[in-house]
């Protein structure tokens, strides 16, 4: 029997490293793609490897076991989305200084696009529409805000679209440079290199994506909805958050707070 990878990672704006333990042979050519930029070499012996995650398959079924808990798939494609979601989850971990939102960044030349909204919306499905396009994706599905400066921290994850999504964009999967189909998502390693390679970037343009039967794409003239959001995932450090939130409302044109301090916001919130 072929021995079991055992891939290593540490995140850069993080601490602790992270192993992930592989016995599902045919999810392990994509699996290696997920974050390859953060992958390391095997830390020492007396290095601290408290957080690992296991995936193997028993029978038919694929088993997953991570820090969030233990998870089984029918799938090879619920598999290696549960897998992602338990990896980025670690990855994250160590990360407590940062502003996280759930969203998209994209930038070219002259701009940077932060793309909010719903799980569902169409965020990813816009990053890589965009990235045909000339764009390059900063980060998907997870936002790290400088609460000091607003920027987006690079993250580089793989963009991942559903089979349905890419149809809406009359895309052909296999059509796709760096994309891994695997059902019925098709996943899409980033284009840039290793971390480092891309800079910090300061949004300039929000797009707000409403989630609905027929995606809604709007540069925002009012964010009411939006800034809900925003403040409703605030961490443990709600108040030098909302100061975060608050220096993006000045910077990007069709955005603003419609609250005059945290504690307002989070009355009005409690009332939703």
């Amino acid at each position: 029997m072929p021995a079991t990878p055992i891939l290593h990672y540490r995140f850069p704006e993080g601490g602790r490293p992270l192993s992930a333990h592989l016995s599902a042979p045919d999810l392990v050519p994509l699996l290696e793609t997920f974050y390859a930029a953060y992958r390391c070499s095997e830390p020492e012996a007396d290095a601290n490897l408290d957080r690992s995650i296991s995936l193997g398959r028993e029978g038919r079924a694929y088993r997953l076991v991570g820090p969030s808990g233990d998870w089984e798939a029918e799938t090879p494609g619920e598999a290696a989305l549960y897998y992602e979601s338990e990896l980025t989850g670690a990855l994250l971990e160590d990360t407590a200084a940062y502003v996280h939102l759930h969203g998209a960044a994209v930038y070219d030349d002259r701009r940077c696009l932060l793309l909010v909204g719903p799980s569902g919306a169409g965020k990813s499905t816009l990053t890589l529409g965009l990235c045909r396009g000339g764009w390059q994706a900063l980060a998907d599905d997870a936002l790290l805000l400088d609460p000091e400066t607003g920027e987006v921290q690079p993250f580089e994850r793989s963009i991942r679209v559903h089979r349905a999504s890419l149809e809406t964009l009359g895309i052909e999967p296999e059509r796709v440079e760096g994309g891994r189909m695997c059902e019925p998502y098709l996943w899409v390693s980033p284009a840039t290199g290793g971390p480092g390679v891309r800079e910090a970037r300061r949004p300039n343009v929000c797009v707000f994506l409403e989630g609905a039967d027929r995606t809604v794409l709007e540069r925002l003239s009012a964010a009411e909805t939006l800034t809900c959001l925003l403040v409703a995932r605030l961490g443990g450090e709600a108040a030098r958050d909302f100061e975060c939130l608050a220096r993006l409302a000045e910077d990007v044109p069709g955005y603003r707070l419609v609250y005059r301090d945290l504690k307002e916001a989070l009355t009005e919130l409690e009332r939703l």
